[in-house]
């Protein structure tokens, strides 16, 4: 009930009592079920802003509070895997803002970035080997991701650190990958085709087709942009 406070749907399927049916229809009206709910809702709203941080600074407080508001009462906030949901409220955001505007740009940094450090922390480079086999499968990386900067990387982080207005600048390709030293890095032009490619999962004879280097391949594969699909890892396992 705390969880879902404008949910009656909670209670699905559970087997009570007519005591018990009189006091959860009474619960939610206590003095004490509202003073938990307040606690955990200032909590859930607190944590998902420190999120998305770098994002909210950028909308007027209107719409930052509105946007809190919408996250917190789909019952979102609370989970344990802080990570994957402060990923989740950043989507969330993106999908409400204006395409393109230099805001979009910064929540997909910022999810992008939110990513690529969530996988770097278990990411190993696999072998690959494996890229030698035609028919293996390949696909964008679980925890990477190709952002289109309309204002220069230092430009923008200090515009937002002084609340100055973003300077309109060339747009500025990055690619964020667990693997990389620093989470990211300006791609080369074969290293954006090769990505967009992978919009759906391509066999190593279709990228090489179209005239992709094994070893551009070897490089993005390393560093986590791109990855085998399931297919690939189980046919590997077996074998």
């Amino acid at each position: 009930m705390l969880s879902e406070q404008k949910s009656d749907t909670h209670l699905r399927g559970v087997s009570l009592d007519e005591r018990e049916s009189r006091y959860f229809a009474t619960l939610r009206e206590t003095d004490e079920f509202r003073f938990y709910a307040s606690v955990q809702r200032s909590w859930c709203i607190a944590r998902a802003a420190k999120s998305a941080s770098l994002t909210l600074s950028l909308l007027p407080q209107e719409k930052r509070e509105r946007l809190l508001d919408e996250w917190v009462d789909s019952g979102a906030g609370a989970s344990s895997f802080h990570g994957v949901e402060a990923e989740l409220f950043l989507e969330f955001i993106g999908k409400q803002l204006p395409d393109p505007s230099h805001e979009l740009t910064v929540c997909q940094f910022e999810g992008a970035t939110l990513r690529a450090h969530n996988g770097a922390s278990h990411f190993v480079a696999p072998d690959v080997s494996a890229l030698h086999d035609p028919d293996c499968l390949l696909r964008r990386g679980s925890y990477a991701d190709l952002v289109r900067l309309y204002v220069d990387l230092d430009q923008l982080l200090n515009a937002v650190q002084t609340h100055e207005p973003l300077p309109d600048l060339p747009i500025m390709l990055v690619l964020f990958s667990p693997g990389l030293p620093k989470l990211c890095t300006e791609p080369t032009p074969e290293e954006v085709s090769v990505w967009e490619t992978l919009a759906t999962p391509a066999s190593v004879r279709t990228l090489r087709e179209q005239d992709h280097s094994l070893t551009t391949l070897e490089g993005l594969l390393s560093h986590g942009a791109v990855e085998f699909t399931d297919e690939t890892r189980e046919t590997s396992f077996s074998s």
